[in-house]
């Protein structure tokens, strides 16, 4: 989520009150524009009932609020939501990162050229999102694979991600992604907040303000791949404290703020420093997130 010259008052008391307090004026769809009348499926592993049910515009008002809030840390804030995603809804946006990558690579492999329809809402390989850190170090340290989402390719993220913070458009979001951790592999320590020189430059959209991660599957504890806070750990900052480790629980989100607070005047909360344990090679499931 971006920054933008907009009031941020209401922002908290929306997020803990699930959304409650979120206004939809005009009485029509605030994403009609983004989903449309009638926008494309998105691609699956099948064609279903469900498949037209998800391609039909979301109604704001008719989702409903977050009910299980966990706060996890209050300075800076850090939030998990547990009932952010359904069973089925994380099944699809893995399926669909699948089926994209099996397609692209089959394409490939035989020299086809899609045609435009085929590769309509299909989310692409296209590597990392930026982080604070660009050297070729950090990036070797990263291991996972990433794909980047039509906004219309995943219109329940891009719904409930409003509805959790209050929003009546998708404009301050960047491209969804989904990302998949195999066994081994990992995320190293890493501010989500953008540089200064990245965050003021002219020609980009500002700087990071809020970080939605939603997890799809479970791994369980003992198998790694936790998301791992270096700075939050209890005891006041002791010497035998232990980082906040959020453990992957399928549908739930995590929710915090990599440019809020903090020293002051500073670009970024250098508190949010945080990494991807790495999936055990003997972890029952694959890690994948929104």
């Amino acid at each position: 989520l971006k920054n933008e010259d907009e009031g941020e008052s209401s922002l908290f008391d929306d997020i803990l009150s699930g959304g409650s307090t979120s206004t939809i004026g005009g009485g029509s769809d605030p994403l009609e524009e983004l989903f449309g009348k009638s926008p494309a499926p998105t691609p699956s592993a099948s064609t279903s009932d469900k498949e037209a049910e998800a391609a039909a515009p979301f109604d704001l008002n008719s989702i409903p609020a977050f009910e299980k809030f966990r706060v996890l840390h209050t300075d800076p804030m850090v939030l998990a939501i547990d009932d952010f995603f359904t069973n089925e809804e994380c099944d699809k946006y893995v399926q669909i990162s699948i089926d994209a990558e099996k397609q692209q690579t089959n394409s490939a492999a035989a020299g086809d050229e899609t045609t435009q329809e085929e590769t309509a809402l299909q989310p692409m390989l296209l590597g990392q999102s930026q982080t604070v850190g660009k050297d070729s170090r950090s990036k070797a340290q990263r291991t996972s694979t990433t794909w980047f989402h039509y906004y219309k390719g995943v219109p329940e993220l891009m719904a409930k991600a409003s509805r959790l913070l209050g929003l009546e458009g998708i404009d301050r979001f960047e491209e969804p992604q989904t990302v998949r951790y195999r066994r081994n592999e990992k995320f190293t320590w890493h501010l989500d907040a953008l540089s200064p020189e990245e965050a003021n430059n002219p020609s980009g959209s500002g700087q990071r303000i809020a970080t939605l991660l939603v997890y799809l599957t479970d791994v369980p504890a003992g198998s790694g791949g936790a998301t791992m806070f270096r700075d939050l750990g209890g005891n006041n900052g002791a010497e035998d404290s232990q980082p906040l480790k959020v453990r992957p629980k399928k549908g739930s989100a995590l929710l915090f703020f990599p440019s809020a607070g903090g020293i002051p005047g500073a670009p970024f909360d250098i508190r949010t420093l945080h990494c991807g344990e790495a999936v055990a090679e003997d972890a029952e499931n694959e890690k994948w997130i929104a």
